[in-house]
């Protein structure tokens, strides 16, 4: 089924003003998504370069962009795999952005095993080059594994609680998200305000698609891709994201790599979350190349 478009991108307007796009510069969109925001620096005029590893939206994006043909080159890779080839062969841009985490059509698309009340196969694949899918993942795990990827991704304090209630519904047959989803609520007793399985689906999500290592890739390379005056803006959504973002980007200002960098993270006002409750977690880091 295809994925309705989302809600407006988050920090679009703080993302857009920090970039700066204008006609004859070159922006790279780590995280094209829907395209919502290329499609804001290619209505400035500027030239976009967007990486996204998942067929269903890329395919949403480019019919979405389609205006902007002429301006849009998409790249079928992960994008710690597009940002190495790039700066291998030299490429740079007036700037980067890379909007983190699972985005709200894949938590949408039925079918995807994102969402805690889909009732297909907890898949959480973000695109076709993952050796294994959560089930695998789970399946492939013995159950003191299972418990410290739960903890270490999702910062779990009950994961081994967690982790053996998995293991006794996969004993039982049961492969859904959602079956899943009821499984850890079932073992955590009394009124949680928020579902219990949370923290868990993210460290599945995280561990399936090797997010933390694919953005300590990327961020390894980002001041290579960034031209002189130019900014790279980084979005996250959960504490260990963000976390890497800001070592990094200090650690990479002290070797004089960036000129600049946020010094607190900017976060969505209480009119964009009203909108889009998505956005509440969203922390965006900056950093800026001199001339």
């Amino acid at each position: 089924m295809q994925p309705a478009l989302p809600h407006v991108s988050v920090l679009l307007n703080e993302t857009v003003g920090l970039l700066a796009p204008a006609p004859g510069l070159r922006f790279l969109d780590c995280t094209l998504g829907a395209g919502g925001h290329a499609a804001a620096l290619l209505a400035a005029g500027a030239t976009v370069t967007g990486i996204d590893r998942d067929p269903r939206a890329r395919e949403l994006a480019q019919g979405r962009l389609a205006g902007y043909a002429d301006r849009l080159t998409v790249l079928d890779q992960t994008f710690s795999d597009a940002a190495a080839g790039l700066v291998a062969s030299g490429a740079t841009f007036n700037g980067v952005l890379a909007d983190l985490g699972v985005s709200s059509m894949q938590i949408d698309d039925a079918g995807r095993g994102f969402s805690l009340r889909d009732e297909s196969r907890a898949d959480m694949r973000m695109g076709t080059g993952c050796p294994v899918d959560a089930i695998g993942l789970i399946d492939a795990s013995t159950e003191t594994e299972l418990a410290d990827i739960i903890y270490r991704y999702g910062e779990e304090r009950l994961s081994r609680r967690i982790a053996s209630a998995i293991k006794r519904a996969r004993a039982k047959g049961i492969d859904s998200a959602a079956g899943l989803a009821e499984a850890i609520r079932g073992c955590i007793p009394g009124h949680q305000p928020r579902h219990p399985a949370l923290r868990t689906f993210q460290a599945l999500r995280i561990a399936v698609n090797d997010e933390l290592g694919e953005l300590e890739r990327l961020l390894a390379v980002l001041p290579k891709l960034v031209a002189a005056n130019g900014c790279a803006v980084v979005i996250s959504f959960h504490s260990l994201e963000d976390r890497q973002v800001k070592i990094a980007f200090k650690t990479q200002q002290q070797r004089k790599r960036w000129s600049d960098i946020a010094r607190r993270p900017v976060a969505a006002g209480d009119a964009e979350i009203a909108e889009n409750p998505r956005s509440h977690s969203a922390k965006l880091r900056w950093a800026r190349r001199a001339a």
